[in-house]
């Protein structure tokens, strides 16, 4: 066998020198862009979806505590906050309260949901101060301003699809009226642009304001929000965290956005798995006709080797060699093409509406699973081919038939 191998190698290598140079380009050419589909087309789901986790963060962070069965509060939020920032793999934490509102701004009236948080701590928990287009974000004693979401004032992106306030900026006055019917007079104290619905079809107050128009005391909560150190930990922290007494429910941020994007995920996962098989297709194909119509115009060669006593295995063998020398080649210059992409569009990323970048996420697991794959597929490409022709009679083969 390893005499086998040899001989394989050796007639291998003869035969890619004899090759033509041009041809040989053009194949490796056409393997790199085969290889590159692999793991580009991947990468750039992996940013999309990347970047709807990241959206998530806004009103879920890395990790939410929310009220258990059919609670609307969370009852004792205070002392779930004592023990989840006692965990050392946690950063921040903070509680919220959500309500329904209609906000009116002169003749226009939208229905909005409202967020009741404490302005200081959102710095460490969320992206909420950071996305304040207009205006500046709230302070620990504003709890007579408000945040407007960027769709529900007109000129913003998503506005012209949502209905709006008008031309709402900061310094103007909404009129909001809670689902217990409290109405409150606010003062706009910006505008946040996050790109999102979750996001930009909300508002914001302080904390203190939506517990005194519901009456409510200081231990309750519609969520808790918790930012851990590691995001990539975040499924081990939420089992810290129900292992440290906490009776309410837990989830990831991935849990959160899997459940709200799962139909737009599962369709980017469908795209990706079609185009990924489609290319390995595509890529086995060529590969064999290649192969093939190589052993073809050299089946009288074969004949010859055969005659003078190569073995039929050191035949296929070296076919195997040549197959996985043009696929190798064509990884290697795939890599250079995909890097050279990932490089180009982490600078220039794709933008989409003016203000939604996707950045691609590089794989590496993926990338080592496709070369893998190929080069599997290189041999059995390879092979079939030889070993169908190896297996005839020595005359028909030196005469062609």
């Amino acid at each position: 066998m390893l005499n086998d191998l040899k001989v394989g190698f050796l007639s291998a290598k003869s035969s890619i020198k004899r090759g033509n140079k041009k041809t040989l380009a053009f194949i490796v050419f056409v393997l790199a862009l085969i290889f590159m589909n692999l793991v580009f087309l991947p990468s750039m789901m992996g940013g999309m979806t990347g970047m709807f986790n990241n959206f998530m963060i806004y009103p879920y962070g890395d990790i939410v505590v929310e009220p258990s069965g059919d609670n609307i509060y969370i009852n004792n939020a205070d002392n779930v906050l004592q023990k989840v920032r006692a965990i050392p793999d946690v950063s921040a934490a903070t509680k919220r309260l959500d309500a329904g509102v209609s906000i009116k701004h002169k003749h226009k009236v939208v229905g909005a949901s409202i967020t009741g948080l404490f302005p200081t701590e959102e710095y460490d928990i969320s992206q909420y101060p950071y996305i304040i287009s207009e205006g500046e974000f709230l302070g620990d004693l504003a709890q007579d301003e408000i945040i407007i979401g960027a769709m529900l004032a007109e000129g913003y992106f998503g506005s012209e699809i949502y209905d709006n306030l008008g031309e709402v900026k900061p310094g103007s006055f909404v009129n909001v009226t809670y689902n217990n019917g409290v109405q409150r007079t606010y003062k706009v104290k910006g505008i946040m642009e996050g790109t999102f619905e979750l996001t930009d079809l909300n508002a914001l107050v302080h904390y203190e304001e939506i517990k005194n128009v519901y009456g409510l005391d200081e231990g309750k909560a519609t969520s808790v929000v918790i930012r851990v150190k590691d995001a990539d930990n975040s499924a081990k922290v939420k089992e810290k965290i129900i292992a440290a007494g906490v009776k309410e429910q837990v989830f990831t941020n991935n849990e959160k956005s899997d459940a709200i994007l799962r139909q737009a995920m599962e369709s980017l996962d469908l795209v990706n798995v079609i185009s990924k098989y489609v290319s390995l297709i595509v890529g086995a194909t060529l590969i064999l006709i290649i192969v093939y119509i190589n052993v073809l115009n050299r089946k009288k060669e074969i004949g010859i080797l055969k005659a003078v006593g190569i073995s039929p295995r050191s035949i296929v063998i070296s076919y195997a060699f040549i197959s996985m020398f043009y696929v190798s080649m064509g990884i290697l210059a795939g890599l250079v093409l995909y890097f050279i992409l990932m490089y180009y569009f982490t600078i220039s990323p794709v933008v989409f509406y003016e203000s939604i970048e996707i950045i691609p996420e590089i794989q590496g697991e993926l990338i080592i699973q496709s070369i893998f794959t190929m080069l599997t597929m290189s041999i059995i490409a390879g092979v079939l081919p030889a070993w169908r022709v190896s297996k005839e009679s020595i005359l028909n083969a030196i005469w062609g038939r």
